[in-house]
């Protein structure tokens, strides 16, 4: 039986260096998916992922919240006493307060806007001080009065650094801008507990009362057993005890329930996929009936149609790979854009592993469905 003569650069490689302008729109069929998946998961994980970004940004190893929390921008105040139960743990060190007030924000300019304001203590290394204020301003909040936005968020305010606002009808001065801490479920601002008591936003009879209370342990500590004891501790009816990563997690999955937004990812990549699909089957089938005559050729000289599939199939994935190579580039320009540009944008490794394998199955699955057209294929085509 006569074989395909073998060299260092095989048949499939050879074609589509030589045909390459062939090929570019089933390559940019699977880039077209792979970006379409890849932009959509990294807008739904940077969108979701701001939900909790007072919990992300924080080094505390426990939060206690109501018992009935679903997401951290939505629970209820619990007794700030219990702060002081946490403390008899021997494993853990430290704990702290977090309160969180919404109330009514009105700018210099009229804006006005409804924000939840944050009690933090003035110092860069509390348990509850976030990432991006830690550097030096924690410590700014030191200032009676002062409060501290986020950068993306001062155009929404209506205000900038130096300016004066109204929280409550009581005026605060802006005294610096931070950086990350942006949430599409509320917009923080963020002062020292003292001014935020100042604030007249806790009724009297709530005085002792607080949104979080938050821990850290030592760092030889069992994380689970001691989240498990101190929970018995409590008691179920009383406040919830969490890892910082499980009130994430939940706080992101309750959003991503509520929200229907996971349906319409879901639902949108399967088309983008599926339009992938016939377009690249198409690109694969038109190249393969322009070179009938030498497809036929292979067949007439005693090659069997189950190697010159290979052939197809080969080339299908290496359009596959040029097609998931662009879709890496062009994603990567896409949140450097959307990072410039203050919009939420991240993905996970997972997820960047899950669109490079379909970029790759659907560029074979296309091939596949193409091979129709060489099964058809007969010697005499040549005599067309």
């Amino acid at each position: 039986m006569t074989t395909l003569p073998r060299c260092n650069l095989s048949l499939a490689r050879a074609t589509l260096l030589y045909d390459w302008r062939k090929f570019l729109p089933a390559a940019l069929s699977v880039t077209f998916a792979g970006v379409l998946m890849m932009v959509q998961l990294g807008l739904l994980m940077g969108m979701f992922g701001t939900v909790t970004v007072l919990v992300d940004s924080t080094s505390a190893d426990l939060w206690v919240t109501a018992p009935g929390t679903d997401s951290v921008d939505d629970t209820a105040d619990i007794a700030s006493p219990l702060s002081a139960l946490l403390a008899v743990s021997p494993e853990v060190i430290h704990t702290e307060t977090l309160p969180v007030r919404y109330a009514g924000w009105k700018a210099a300019n009229g804006t006005r806007v409804t924000v939840a304001v944050t009690g933090l203590s003035p110092d860069p290394a509390a348990l509850a001080c976030p990432g991006p204020l830690r550097a030096r301003l924690c410590a700014l909040l030191a200032t009676p009065g002062g409060v501290v936005v986020d950068q993306s968020e001062a155009g929404k305010l209506g205000t900038a650094v130096g300016e004066y606002a109204e929280i409550n009808g009581r005026r605060v001065r802006v005294l610096a801008l931070s950086h990350g801490m942006r949430s599409i479920g509320t917009t923080y601002i963020f002062t020292s507990q003292q001014t935020l008591r100042g604030l007249s936003l806790t009724p009297p009879q709530n005085q002792d009362k607080t949104s979080f209370i938050l821990a850290s342990l030592r760092p030889e500590a069992n994380l689970p057993l001691v989240q498990k004891t101190l929970q018995r501790l409590i008691g179920p009816e009383s406040a919830r005890v969490w890892t910082g990563h499980q009130l994430s997690v939940h706080s992101q999955r309750w959003w991503l329930r509520e929200s229907g937004v996971g349906a319409g990812f879901v639902f949108s990549t399967l088309l983008g996929v599926i339009i992938a699909v016939v377009i690249t089957s198409q690109s694969l089938r038109g190249i393969i009936v322009s070179q009938v005559r030498e497809y036929a050729t292979f067949r007439a000289v005693g090659v069997p149609a189950s190697r010159l599939a290979v052939i197809v199939i080969e080339q299908a994935a290496w359009v596959g790979l040029a097609g998931t190579i662009a879709m890496w580039l062009l994603t990567w320009l896409i949140a450097t854009l959307a990072h410039h540009l203050y919009v939420p944008f991240d993905f996970s490794f997972d997820g960047a592993l899950a669109a490079t394998a379909l970029g790759l199955i659907t560029a074979v699955g296309s091939g596949l469905l193409a091979l129709r057209e060489l099964y058809r294929l007969q010697p005499a085509e040549l005599l067309r």
